[in-house]
C-alpha cells in the first residue's frame, strides 16, 4: 500500500513539471524585438514576453520618438523577467538596485484589427506603460528621486488597440515602461508580463482568481476547523498550530499573485504589504517547524528547533521593525534559511518520521514535499532559471488537505478510543458499583456487627461493674449470712429493677434437710414462708433438677399452688439454683412485672454462681466458729471434771489415810 502511495505520488510531481514544461512558451524577446506575427491567438494562450529587452539606465525614454533617437540614448539589454541589477554599465559595474530606467519591446503583430491585453503582475516600486504612445497602465507615482517616488503594488490588465494600417501583413508595435525603485531590493520588472487577447487575459485572471479564492476558502474552513476542535479539546494542541498555520498559508495566497489582499483593501500602504508578504513567506519556516515539532517530538531535536525558532523570530522582528529597503539587504540570508530550514523539515524530520513509521508520517511527508518542491519551482521560476508557471498555491492547498486529512483521522480515532474507553470506563463504572454496593453491604454487616459488639460490650460492662458491686458487698458482709444475703437480694433487684425476689438456703435441723427463707423483699410477712421442703413448688424444683426455670404471662393466683410469694401473680417469674462444685445449696427467685431483659439473665446467672460461694464461704465459717465455740465449751467442762475428779481422788486419800 506505501509503495503504491509512493508511486502516485512520483507520478504527480513528474506530471506537474512536465506539463509546465509543455506549457512554456517558444517565443523569445531578443534584444528588444519579438515577432508574434505567426501567433494563432485564436487558440493560444497568452504569451510571456520574456527575453532581452532594451533598456535605458538613468533615462525616462518618452514615447513616440525615432527609431534612431531611441538607439541613441545609450541603450543596454535588459533580461525579463529579472532585475536591472544584472544589467552591466560598464566592465565589472552594474547598475545598482536605486534608480530608475525605462524598458522598451518592439512587437510584430499581424496587421489586424484586434484589441490585446498585457498582464502585469506586481512591480515593486512604481511604473508607468505606453503602447504605441499613449498612456495605457500607471502604477505609483515615479521619479527620479526618492522623494518624488511613491511606490505601490497593484496587478493590472492593460488592454490596447492594434488597428489596420494598409495593405501590409504585419505591423510592429512599440511597448515602454518607465520604472522607478528607491524602496526596495528588487529593481525592475521581477515578474513576467504576458500579453494576449482580451478574452484570454481576462479568463485566465478570472480563473486566477476563482482558484486562489476557493484555495483560501478551502484553507480557511480547514483552519477554523481545527482551531474550533482544539477549543473543544484543549488536549490537542497541534490543531491550534495548524490552525495558526492556515491562517498563515491563507496570508501567503492574499499577498502573493493577483494580491487579493489589495482588492479588499485597496488603500492600504506599499510598506505594509511588502511586510505582510515576507512575513508569509519567511515565516512559513517556523509556524511549520512548531507543528512539527508538536507532532513528531522524537524526530526533532529540541536545539534545532529553538535555532529555527530563533532565527524565524529574529527575521519577523526585523521585517516588522525596519523598512524594506534595510531588511531587504538580508533577503539572502532569508533565501537560505527558507530554503536549509524546509530542506531539513523535510528530510531531516518528516522522512525521518516516515522510515520509523511514525503515526501519519508518511502522508505528511508527502504533503511537505509537495509543497517544498511547488515552493522551489516558484522560485526559480521567478528567477528565470525555470520556464514554468507558479503552483505554490497548489502545492499549499495539497498540504492543507493531507494535514487536514491526517488531524482528522486522528481526532477520530481519539474519538474512537474515546468511546471505546467510554463503554469500558461505563463498564467499570458498573462493576465498580457492584464492589461498591459489595463493600457497602460488608460494611453495613461489620457496622451491625459492631454495634452488637459495642452492644455486648456495654451489656457486658453493665454485668461487669454490677458484679463488682456485688462482690463489694460481699466483702463488707462477709461475716454474717442473713445480713450478706439481705444485701445481695436487695442489690439484685434493684439493678434488674424487679420487684420481689426471695433467697432460700439448705439447712438441716435435727437430720431434717429443708429449704431456708434466708432473705426477701418486697414480700408481705401473711404470704411469708420460711421453710421449703427440698421438692416443694417450683423452688424445690429448681433445687433437686439443679436448673434455672422461668415462666413469663403467669395467669391470676399462681403463686398460690406452688410459688414461694404466695398470692402475688408478677409479669415473670425466675428462678436460678446456687451451686458450689456441682452441689446446689440454695435457690434465687424473682419475680417482676417486667420482662426480663438478657442482661439481667446474664447478670443473675453470674452473679448466682458468686452468690452461692459466697453464701457456703460464710456458712462454712459460721459452722467453724460454731465448732470452736462447743470446743472451747466442751474442754472447760472437761478441765471442770478434772479438778472433780482431782478433788475427789484427794478426798479418798484422806479417807484412806484416816482409817
Amino acid at each position: 500500500m506505501k509503495r503504491n502511495i509512493t508511486h502516485v505520488f512520483v507520478l504527480l510531481i513528474a506530471n506537474l513539471f512536465v506539463s509546465n514544461s509543455l506549457f512554456a512558451e517558444k517565443n523569445f524577446v531578443n534584444n528588444g524585438f519579438i515577432d508574434l506575427s505567426e501567433t494563432n491567438w485564436d487558440n493560444s494562450p497568452y504569451i510571456k514576453l520574456e527575453g532581452t529587452w532594451d533598456f535605458y539606465w538613468q533615462q525616462f525614454i518618452e514615447p513616440g520618438g525615432t527609431e534612431d533617437s531611441v538607439i541613441g540614448s545609450n541603450r543596454l539589454f535588459a533580461q525579463l523577467p529579472g532585475s536591472w541589477t544584472k544589467v552591466a554599465l560598464e566592465e565589472g559595474i552594474k547598475c545598482p538596485s536605486q534608480g530608475y530606467g525605462t524598458y522598451r519591446l518592439r512587437i510584430k503583430f499581424p496587421n489586424k484589427d484586434r484589441v490585446y491585453v498585457l498582464k502585469m503582475f506586481s512591480v515593486f516600486s512604481a511604473y508607468k506603460m505606453f503602447v504605441n504612445g499613449e498612456l495605457t497602465g500607471k502604477v505609483g507615482k515615479i521619479g527620479k528621486s526618492k522623494e518624488s517616488s511613491v511606490p505601490k503594488f497593484l496587478t493590472q490588465e492593460i488592454p490596447f488597440v492594434i488597428q489596420k494600417k494598409g495593405r501590409a501583413e504585419t505591423q510592429i508595435a512599440e511597448i515602454i515602461i518607465q520604472v522607478a525603485n528607491y524602496h526596495h531590493r528588487k529593481a525592475g520588472l521581477k515578474d513576467p508580463i504576458h500579453i494576449g487577447t482580451i478574452d484570454e487575459v481576462i479568463d485566465q485572471t478570472q480563473n486566477s482568481i476563482i482558484i486562489n479564492i476557493l484555495l483560501i476558502g478551502i484553507i480557511l474552513i480547514i483552519g477554523l476547523n481545527h482551531v474550533l476542535m482544539y477549543m473543544l479539546r484543549r488536549l490537542d494542541f497541534e490543531n491550534l498550530i495548524f490552525g495558526i498555520l492556515a491562517t498563515v498559508m491563507i496570508l501567503r495566497n492574499l499577498t502573493t499573485g493577483e494580491r487579493l489582499l489589495l482588492h479588499w483593501f485597496p488603500n492600504m500602504s506599499w510598506e505594509m504589504l511588502v511586510r505582510l508578504d515576507n512575513f508569509s513567506g519567511f515565516a512559513t519556516i517556523t509556524f511549520f517547524s512548531f507543528y512539527f515539532y508538536f507532532t513528531y517530538r522524537s524526530d526533532f531535536p529540541k536545539t534545532i528547533f529553538y535555532f529555527i525558532l530563533a532565527i524565524g523570530t529574529l527575521i519577523t522582528a526585523l521585517v516588522f521593525s525596519t523598512n524594506a529597503w534595510f531588511y531587504g539587504q538580508f533577503s539572502l540570508l532569508f533565501i537560505i534559511y527558507i530554503g536549509l530550514g524546509g530542506l531539513y523539515l523535510v528530510f531531516g524530520v518528516l522522512f525521518v518520521a516516515a522510515i520509523r513509521k511514525r503515526l501519519g508520517g508518511l502522508v505528511t511527508f508527502i504533503g511537505m514535499f509537495l509543497l517544498y518542491a511547488t515552493a522551489i519551482n516558484d522560485s526559480l521560476s521567478s528567477m528565470g532559471i525555470l520556464k514554468t508557471t507558479y503552483i505554490a498555491p497548489y502545492g499549499i492547498a495539497a498540504f492543507m488537505l493531507l494535514q487536514s486529512f491526517l488531524l482528522t483521522k486522528k481526532s477520530a480515532i481519539a474519538l474512537k478510543e474515546n468511546q471505546s474507553l467510554s463503554g469500558e470506563l461505563k463498564l467499570e463504572k458498573l462493576k465498580l458499583e457492584e464492589r461498591i454496593n459489595e463493600r457497602t453491604k460488608e460494611l453495613s454487616k461489620q457496622a451491625s456487627e459492631l454495634e452488637k459488639h459495642r452492644k455486648v460490650q456495654e451489656k457486658q460492662n453493665w454485668v461487669n461493674e454490677n458484679l463488682n458491686s456485688l462482690n463489694e458487698i460481699m466483702r463488707q458482709n462477709k461475716d454474717n449470712l442473713n445480713m450478706l444475703a439481705d444485701s445481695l437480694l436487695s442489690s439484685i433487684l434493684k439493678n434488674i429493677e424487679a420487684t420481689m425476689g426471695a433467697l432460700y438456703f439448705q439447712t438441716k435441723d435435727d437430720d431434717i434437710e429443708q429449704l431456708k427463707l434466708i432473705a426477701h423483699y418486697g414480700l408481705s410477712s401473711e404470704i411469708l414462708k420460711e421453710e421449703l421442703d427440698l421438692k416443694e413448688g417450683l423452688v424445690g424444683k429448681c433445687f433437686t433438677s439443679g436448673k434455672h426455670n422461668s415462666l413469663s404471662d403467669l395467669p391470676e393466683g399462681f403463686f398460690e399452688i406452688s410459688s414461694g410469694l404466695g398470692k402475688s401473680t408478677p409479669k415473670e417469674l425466675t428462678l436460678y439454683p446456687l451451686i458450689v462444685d456441682e452441689k446446689t445449696i440454695g435457690v434465687l427467685e424473682i419475680a417482676t412485672f417486667k420482662v426480663i431483659t438478657d442482661s439481667h439473665k446474664d447478670l443473675i446467672e453470674k452473679a448466682a454462681s458468686n452468690i452461692a460461694g459466697q453464701l457456703n464461704i460464710v456458712k462454712m465459717n459460721d459452722e467453724t466458729k460454731n465448732m470452736l465455740s462447743n470446743y472451747k465449751h466442751f474442754e472447760q467442762e472437761l478441765k471442770q471434771k478434772d479438778e472433780e475428779f482431782r478433788q475427789m481422788k484427794e478426798e479418798i486419800e484422806i479417807l484412806r489415810e484416816s482409817k
